[in-house]
C-alpha cells in the first residue's frame, strides 16, 4: 500500500511538474539588402564617325539626260577644283585624298587634318583658368586633348578625349577652356566639314 502511494505520487508529480515554455520561440529571418554602388556607372563612350580618309582620284562629270530651261540657282559656298578632274587616280576619288584610302567622298563624315583643304583654326578662346593649388606649388605642364571641330567652329564635348597630361589637375581646365572656343572649321573644295584635331594646352607660370 505504502509503495502504491509513492508510485502515485512519483507518477502524478512528473506529469504536473514539468516546466512549462509559454515563450514563442522567433523564426530566423533573413533580410537582404541591396548594397549602394560605390562607383558611378560610366559614361557611354563617345561615337565618332569613321575617319577612312578619301581616296585619291577623281570625279567623273555625267551628261544631263534633260537640258534645264531655267537658269539653276547660283551656290556661292560651293568652289570647284579643276584638280578632282584630271582623270588620274581612283574613280570618285578627290585630289586632296590620301594614297590607299577606301572612304567615301562624303562632306558630312569626320575628316583627319591631313586630308582637308583648310585646316581648323582657332579664332578665340577665354582666359586660361589655372588651377590656383598647382600655381601656388609652381608646378607646369601641357595638356593635348583630341576632339572633332563642327562644321559651326565649337568643339563637340562628347569626342573630347585627353590624350596627355603632365598632371590631372590641368585636365578639367583645358576641357573647359576648348570648349568655350570659337574655330574656323575644316573645309574641302570650299565646304566647311568635320575636323578631328589634336589641342595642346600649355599651364605656364608667368614669372
Amino acid at each position: 500500500m505504502i509503495h502504491g502511494v509513492l508510485i502515485y505520487g512519483a507518477v502524478n508529480a512528473t506529469m504536473t511538474g514539468a516546466a512549462r515554455d509559454d515563450d514563442v520561440a522567433a523564426d530566423t529571418m533573413l533580410i537582404f539588402m541591396e548594397q549602394p554602388d560605390d562607383e558611378p556607372e560610366p559614361e557611354p563612350e563617345p561615337v565618332i564617325a569613321r575617319l577612312d580618309p578619301p581616296p585619291k582620284g577623281f570625279q567623273v562629270v555625267t551628261a544631263p539626260i534633260f537640258i534645264p530651261t531655267e537658269i539653276p540657282p547660283i551656290n556661292l559656298d560651293e568652289r570647284f577644283d579643276p584638280r578632282d578632274f584630271t582623270g588620274e587616280g581612283i574613280e570618285g576619288g578627290i585630289f586632296s585624298g590620301v594614297e590607299g584610302g577606301s572612304g567615301p567622298v562624303d562632306l558630312s563624315q569626320t575628316f583627319l587634318e591631313a586630308v582637308v583643304d583648310e585646316r581648323p583654326e582657332r579664332l578665340s578662346c577665354p582666359p586660361l583658368q589655372y588651377p590656383e593649388l598647382l600655381r601656388q606649388a609652381g608646378i607646369e605642364g601641357t595638356v593635348v586633348i583630341q576632339a572633332v571641330v563642327d562644321t559651326t567652329g565649337h568643339i563637340q564635348r562628347n569626342t573630347m578625349e585627353v590624350i596627355r597630361a603632365d598632371h590631372r589637375g590641368f585636365e578639367r581646365p583645358a576641357r573647359d577652356l576648348l570648349m568655350r572656343c570659337l574655330y574656323r572649321p575644316g573645309r574641302i573644295r570650299g565646304r566647311p566639314v568635320r575636323v578631328l584635331v589634336q589641342q595642346p594646352i600649355t599651364f605656364g607660370i608667368t614669372r
